[in-house]
């Protein structure tokens, strides 16, 4: 199954758009691969004058319970992976003043259904939890310059739909 997505993850107790696209197989136990991308923007920081453009990207491999039975198909899911958040910062007369990433692993956890309204074609409402751990000193000590900084506590939910192609 393929199903592109949009949505939203709530971080930081804001609303942030999300897009992305899940492929998987099996029956009542399945696997997925998870990727998506979360716009999270200058908000939070408050500057008028400087510019900033930063996402944060999740990659994750789930397992997959689903009833895959009937039209209405409810499903549990769980994996690990990769988040990784990037940006940078440009002032209008300097330009790129700083870019940074930092990336950590990562797990999730949640849940949604499937409609098939035929075979091949169907609706995909999923729920979802994001978590990576905390930055701990030696993480610090192994940073090899300001553009591989350790990333700090992520803690999200993110709510999408999508279409989904049954292959």
């Amino acid at each position: 199954m393929l199903t592109p997505y949009a949505g939203f993850s709530r971080l930081y107790e804001e609303n942030k758009g999300t897009f992305g696209v899940t492929f998987g197989f099996g029956g009542l136990i399945g696997f997925e691969f998870d990727a998506a991308r979360i716009q999270l923007g200058s908000e939070a920081l408050d500057l008028s004058t400087i510019a900033v453009e930063a996402h944060a990207t999740t990659l994750m491999g789930n397992i997959v319970a689903r009833l895959p039975t009937g039209v209405f198909q409810p499903y549990g899911s769980a994996g690990v992976g990769l988040v990784t958040v990037t940006g940078d910062l440009d002032a209008p007369i300097a330009g790129d003043i700083l870019s940074v990433d930092a990336q950590d692993i990562g797990w999730n956890i949640g849940g949604g259904a499937y409609i098939f309204p035929t075979p091949n074609f169907g609706i995909r409402a999923d729920f979802r939890r994001f978590r990576t751990g905390d930055v701990t000193f030696d993480d610090l000590l192994d940073i090899v310059g300001i553009d591989e900084l350790p990333l700090p506590d992520f803690n999200f939910w993110r709510t999408t739909v999508g279409v989904t192609l049954k292959f």
